[in-house]
Parts: C-alpha cells; sequence; structure tokens
C-alpha cells in the first residue's frame, strides 16, 4: 500500500490518535465539495427499523469550551414509539441511537488505520484513486483488523461494516452516535459532506438478512492472489458453519460446515485453479458437496463457531431454512462446471 502523500500534517494515523471531539483548534477551510463523487457512495450508518439515520449535529457548529466541530454525527430521528428516554446513552429529545448498530464503510477502500483512541476505537478509509478520504469514530468495537499506515491492506466495499456505534469515553452523556468526516485532501482539508449525502444510498444491516442466527456478519474476503483476512486465518482448527453470498445480488449460493478445519474448508471453495488441474478428483466426495468454488471478488462470507458435534446439525438447519442455490441442487448442470464425482 503506498504512502498518502495528500495527507497533510503527520498522517492519517496521527491524526485519528490524537483527535479530540472536534478534530481542529481552528474552523474547517471548506464548507462543500466541488462536485460529486464517483462511484459508489453510501450513509456510513445503516438502516433501522426500516428508518434512515439522519444528521444530528451539523458540520462547524459550535459548542462551549470546545473547538467547532469538525464532521457530523449521525443518529435516528426520534418517533413516538422509540423506547429510548432523553437523556440516556441511547437518546436525546430530538434523536435517537440503538445498541450494536454497524456503522459501514461509505465507499470501497483501503483501511489506513483502525485503532482505538481517546474517543474510542476510530477507522480511516482511503479511496484511492480519489483524493478523499474517510473517518468514523466513537465505535465500541471494530470489525476490521486493527492496522496503521494501511500495513494490513485490507479492502473494503461500500456497505461493509466496519464497526458497532458506541459513544466517546470523553463525552459525559456517553451518547451513542457516529462522528463522520469527509476529507477531500487529507485532515485539514475536510469537507462539510451533508449536501452530498443526500444523493448517498442508505443500506440494510448485512447481518441482518439473517437476523435469526445471531453472530452471522458478511464481510469479503479480498481480491485473488490477496492473503486472506485475519479472521479468516482465525478459522484454522475451529469447527462451524459458513455461508457464501453472491456479492452484488445477495443471494446466498451455499451453506457449508465442518468439524475442525473450518479455514481448509471453507477456502477450498475459492481456489477455483484445483478444478481446472483435476485437483477435485478422488477429493471432497460427501455427496453435499460438490467442490463449487468462486471467484472471491465476487462473494462475502459469513462464518459461526460451533462445538464439533454441533457444526453438521447447524449446516442441515441453515440448508433447510436458506435454500442455498448450489447445495445439494443445480450444481453440475453446466458442462463447463462437470467435476469427476
Amino acid at each position: 500500500m503506498r504512502a498518502l502523500p495528500w495527507i497533510i500534517g503527520g498522517g492519517v494515523a496521527a491524526y485519528a490518535l490524537t483527535r479530540s471531539r472536534s478534530t481542529s483548534t481552528t474552523a474547517p477551510t471548506r464548507s462543500v465539495p466541488t462536485a460529486p463523487l464517483s462511484g459508489r457512495w453510501v450513509w456510513p450508518v445503516v438502516r433501522w427499523n426500516g428508518r434512515a439515520p439522519v444528521i444530528s449535529d451539523g458540520f462547524d457548529s459550535p459548542r462551549p469550551g470546545l473547538p467547532r466541530h469538525g464532521g457530523v454525527d449521525i443518529m435516528f430521528a426520534r418517533t413516538a414509539a422509540d423506547p429510548y428516554k432523553a437523556g440516556t446513552t441511547n437518546g436525546t429529545k430530538m434523536f435517537v441511537m440503538p445498541d450494536g448498530l454497524s456503522a459501514v464503510a461509505a465507499s470501497d477502500g483501503v483501511v489506513w488505520s483502525a485503532s482505538q483512541t481517546p474517543q474510542g476505537f476510530a477507522v480511516v478509509i482511503d479511496h484511492t484513486p480519489l483524493k478523499a478520504a474517510t473517518f468514523y469514530t466513537h465505535l465500541e468495537k471494530l470489525l476490521v483488523t486493527p492496522t496503521m499506515s494501511a500495513k494490513s491492506g485490507e479492502r473494503v466495499r461500500a456497505g461493509q461494516p466496519i464497526g458497532v456505534i458506541g459513544a466517546s469515553p470523553l463525552d459525559g452523556e456517553h451518547l451513542k452516535h457516529l462522528h463522520f468526516e469527509l476529507w477531500l485532501g487529507g485532515p485539514s482539508d475536510r469537507i462539510d459532506p451533508a449536501a452530498i449525502m443526500r444523493g448517498w444510498e442508505v443500506v440494510t444491516d448485512p447481518s441482518a438478512l439473517v437476523a435469526r442466527n445471531a453472530g452471522f456478519l458478511y464481510r469479503p474476503i479480498g481480491e485473488s492472489g490477496d492473503a486472506y483476512p485475519e479472521w479468516v486465518r482465525a478459522l484454522r482448527d475451529k469447527a462451524g458453519v459458513y455461508v457464501i453470498r453472491d456479492l452484488e445480488s445477495r443471494e446466498i449460493v451455499y451453506v457449508g460446515s465442518s468439524a475442525g478445519t473450518l479455514y481448509e474448508t471453507l477456502t477450498r471453495h475459492f481456489q477455483t485453479w484445483r478444478r481446472w488441474k483435476g485437483f477435485w478428483r478422488g477429493q471432497y466426495g460427501e455427496g453435499h458437496d460438490p467442490g463449487l468454488t468462486y471467484p472471491r471478488n465476487s462473494v462475502e462470507v459469513a462464518v459461526r463457531l460451533t462445538s464439533p458435534a454441533k457444526s453438521l446439525d447447524e449446516e442441515m438447519r441453515l440448508i433447510a431454512r436458506l435454500k442455498p442455490r448450489d447445495n445439494l441442487i443445480g450444481q453440475v448442470d453446466r458442462a463447463e462446471d462437470t467435476v469427476p464425482f
């Protein structure tokens, strides 16, 4: 990962570690973008109960005793049915934020930094080739690999969960919300994103698609040739189930399991070279697993760890419920996909 020569003032990582609630002692220098940004852009907070998020505190807003606001805070407009009382960590008179909601990447990019800061966990995403980066903070949990200066090389896609929204430990009210910044030249060139965000898509939390299976979170696994993400490598010698989903259509394409070799069982689905070299002959002959393979950049994966004894039962339950496209039926109908068993 190359350095960011356009980042001003010591680099993104150092900035993320030293920022306060507002990110500068002076007012930001620009208030609106000069043009819409290319590519797919989404709101960094997902829908909740069918509702779109809103900006609860705007860019450059004054605050007694603190620098002016260097980004926007995002919550949900309060409704009469909301259970959260004003003055709690989940709500004010005008806005609410539930527990456990995901913050997502606003656009495709590479994680430049992801680390603990005095304001909670913070993430910076570099959106090269655009001269743009986004900053997210007040996270109570990271869903990306901790890194500095993009050493992990972790790629994320627009709408991918990157953390769980929490509150700033330095905020006396401990109000849960996401602080979000858009930089078009480094942290010294923050802009007011409100106007441009009006045209951004609001996505549904990917984990909500299998909400009845607590613990599922769909994540991409990178491009062909990339090292697998740390969360995939951590599956060695583990038991559990996995669900493979098409990245574009969100169709469930495959459900599998392993009683103790989850890493190997999952990653063989992305080793497409094995099919063409005859590797499958005599391998993986179970009737429910035809050895289907998928391009890594076309799918995303959710995993749940189980005991070895429960992995197969959980797989069968998920197959019955999710009806994945490629399990059991319709797997080798196409001549080009034929395997030797």
